[in-house]
């Protein structure tokens, strides 16, 4: 058995039982919680037309060439100088029982980490790797709250620390977190219900460790909109039921300083995220040409206000469906204030740049990666720990 069911079994009053049932890495295919795309739901209807796009001089046209001449100006200094990502791991330890029911028990290690340009070379930033455990929150049997997960990590890591998986790499546990709801029958969602809650709740970590590290990184003033803007990979929309940390409000004054100089660039997208306000979108973005633009759309999620917009990046021969070389772009509008149209095209114009060289070979999603994103996020998976030691010790 590993080190948290031992711990389980010794610590247990009679109300829990464990079971050192079968260990397993969980691969992300396997229980994808969040579907394929990183977008959420777009819920808001903009009934006032000028407020439908975000940049200044809309085009009349369904897509705008990206001047080859401004592709070429921009090609060797980017206005982009830290890359940065999160990746997580899931494995699944064994099972407790509480009142009948078997819940699962999961770790999950997680790298958030960003690289750095230095003239045209990208250059290793910084990673950090958290180890979390997410437990049933109806372990608490005595429901204490927080203070019950807290205490439960003190101890845990009290048996982490004494052994050789700890002095090789100097790793415990950061958090016990808690899934599911204490006062509510849990919302069925078929086979491996409860594992999903968890992978959810491990999610969620990786999502707040993102946030934390740009807070971070904009406060030791690295990012900046003097050649210095930080690529977030994924979306920066960031969802209030998506945080282990509803306490630590990325509140709409700390957000709108941390994302002002970031943009989201997602190679996975809903096409019809924006069907509520341009029914066509998804035909729109499927025609668009090499190194063409749609226009920048408002769209509003939890109050807040993004500038968004797909880009072709490259001739792609023989593409395995109509939307492989394109990514969707996001930027935080500050005071919901439209972003010009230059700056928008100035974006595109090193995003497209930032594609070169390509990745072909190496990653299946060659088409629609951005290089210096992709060098991060080797990064931050070389950081990881054997799953296999981590399923033997934990």
């Amino acid at each position: 058995m590993g080190l948290v069911i031992d711990y389980i079994i010794q610590s247990s009053d009679g109300e829990v039982k464990a079971y050192d049932s079968q260990k397993r890495f969980i691969d992300e295919a396997e229980n994808d919680t969040f579907g394929e795309f990183d977008d959420h739901i777009n819920e808001v209807t903009i009934k006032d037309k000028s407020l439908l796009y975000a940049e200044d001089k809309p085009f009349k046209e369904s897509q705008k060439k990206i001047d080859p001449d401004l592709i070429r100006k921009k090609h060797n200094k980017s206005l982009f100088k830290y890359f940065l990502d999160g990746t997580r791991q899931v494995y699944k330890v064994g099972d407790i029982a509480i009142d009948g029911v078997v819940y699962p028990l999961a770790v999950g290690q997680i790298i958030v980490g960003y690289c750095g340009r230095e003239g045209r070379d990208i250059k290793i930033g910084k990673a950090i790797r958290k180890l979390v455990l997410a437990v049933p929150v109806q372990y608490d049997t005595k429901k204490q709250g927080q203070n019950f997960f807290r205490k439960k990590c003190e101890e845990i890591n009290k048996k982490v620390q004494v052994s050789l998986f700890y002095q090789k790499f100097h790793m415990k546990f950061s958090d016990v977190i808690s899934y599911g709801n204490i006062t509510d029958k849990q919302i069925e969602m078929g086979r491996n219900k409860y594992l999903r809650l968890a992978i959810s709740k491990i999610q969620n970590e990786m999502l707040d460790q993102e946030r934390l590290l740009v807070e971070e990184m904009v406060l030791n003033g690295l990012v900046s909109n003097d050649d210095a803007m930080l690529i977030k990979d994924g979306s920066i929309e960031y969802k209030k039921d998506f945080t282990n940390r509803p306490d630590k409000e990325l509140a709409s004054a700390v957000f709108n300083q941390n994302f002002r100089d970031v943009v989201g660039v997602s190679k996975l997208f809903d096409p019809e995220l924006l069907s509520r306000n341009e029914p066509h979108i998804g035909t729109i973005i499927a025609e668009l040409k090499p190194m063409h633009r749609t226009k920048a759309y408002r769209y509003i999620h939890e109050g807040k206000s993004y500038c968004v917009w797909y880009i072709r990046l490259r001739n792609t021969i023989n593409r395995s469906n109509s939307y492989s070389d394109i990514i969707k772009v996001e930027m935080f509008m500050v005071g919901n204030k439209i972003k010009q149209s230059a700056l928008i095209d100035s974006i595109s114009a090193h995003l497209i740049n930032e594609a070169y060289p390509v990745c072909y070979g190496k990653d299946a999603r060659w088409a629609n990666h951005l290089y210096p994103v992709y060098v991060t996020e080797t990064f931050c998976k070389s950081n990881f720990v054997d799953e296999k030691l981590i399923i033997k010790i934990i």
